[in-house]
């Protein structure tokens, strides 16, 4: 999330939280995991394709600030904190 809160678009294997996030910002590609080919693949594409590459950055920097925020993470912090401590 920090690369994407920074315009910079990211390649990710396509397993774990990887697949919703890029889904859910816009901010970069899947590649197969465990592959280095396919790593290799994913980083040329994106240092072949400017434009794209320009246009993912924007996306995620504009989809971690709208949906990611210091304050609405604080507060789904504290709501975990709240739900399982009892006074």
């Amino acid at each position: 999330l920090e690369a994407m809160a920074n315009g910079v678009p990211v390649v990710q294997p396509r397993h774990g939280i990887f697949p919703e996030w890029i889904e859910k910002t816009g901010g970069g590609i899947l590649v197969e995991p465990d592959s280095s080919e396919a790593l290799a693949a994913g980083l040329l594409r994106m240092m072949q394709d400017k434009e794209g590459r320009e246009a993912m950055g924007q996306k995620g920097k504009e989809a971690v600030h709208q949906n990611f925020s210091d304050d609405d993470m604080a507060e789904a912090t504290l709501a975990v904190y709240r739900r399982y401590v009892t006074d």
